[in-house]
């Protein structure tokens, strides 16, 4: 059985950072540092452009449901980010990107590993007002967004929201 859709209202548009990233820095996890140091607790990733030499992306295959077979693309090479967009929930970073090289576009959900090659743009929104929280769905195993009371104690490792990670969790309960 799917997961029902979740709308969470009430929430309000809070400080927005604008950020840089230079040659070398891993996307996902200077993202994720800069939430942490700015206290974006709950947000959103308004935009983000510019290119990497390290790219990890995954996503689903097929149209089953829930999906079984995930694809992950891990390479060095120049690649240009064309949009970047995503929700921060409880700290999770969860963002997806459109690439392009020079023969075509494709994109994913962003992973560790994606290093910048000459910079990132990046605009950050915190969320205020209701709080937010990606909690494991029993039919799909991905961390799903939920609007909560009360935030969930952490146990993961950050790692948790990876597709590959949700493929080894359903593999688990065949």
């Amino acid at each position: 059985m799917a997961a029902k859709r979740m709308v969470a209202g009430g929430a309000r548009a809070g400080e927005i950072v604008v950020v840089r990233l230079a040659y070398g820095e891993l996307l996902l996890e200077s993202i994720q540092e800069i939430c942490r140091q700015r206290g974006i607790r709950d947000g959103v990733i308004l935009t983000g452009f510019g290119s990497l030499t390290d790219i990890a992306v995954s996503g689903a295959v097929g149209a089953s449901f829930p999906p079984r077979k995930f694809y992950r693309r891990t390479r060095p090479r120049g690649v240009e980010i064309l949009a970047m967009a995503g929700v921060i929930a409880d700290y999770h970073v969860h963002c997806h990107l459109v690439l392009s090289d020079r023969n075509r576009a494709f994109g994913g959900h962003l992973e560790r590993g994606c290093r910048i090659l000459s910079l990132a743009e990046i605009a950050l929104m915190r969320v205020t007002g209701i709080k937010l929280a990606r909690l494991v769905d029993a039919t799909t195993g991905q961390r799903l967004l939920q609007s909560v009371r009360a935030y969930p104690k952490r146990t993961d490792s950050g790692a948790d929201g990876s597709l590959h990670v949700v493929a080894s969790r359903i593999g688990k309960k065949r």
